[in-house]
């Protein structure tokens, strides 16, 4: 998942790097959603879904280097149930 993650932040949303919007993870996990959903939904089976979204949720952070600014507790995805909004 980890290179799915870094490919949906390099190809996808690269141009947003150096002013990171906060739901950046909402945006990463709509990504997933829409266009990864077999592979997430086999490594949800493998892990558990709560586990595997943490992981891509720090893995957002430490990829672009950004910080925690708070929580959002209405999401787009339906893969998550809140999240932690990060900036520059």
């Amino acid at each position: 998942m980890k290179s799915i993650i870094e490919d949906i932040l390099y190809k996808k949303f690269n141009h947003l790097k150096s002013n990171c919007p906060t739901d950046i993870t909402d945006l990463v996990f709509l990504e997933i959603e829409n266009n990864y959903i077999e592979r997430y939904t086999h490594l949800a089976k493998v892990k558990t879904q709560d586990t595997l979204n943490q992981i891509i949720g720090k893995h957002i952070k430490s990829y672009w280097h950004l910080k925690n600014i708070g929580t959002c507790d209405s999401p787009k995805s339906k893969l998550i149930s809140t999240y932690t909004k990060h900036s520059n």
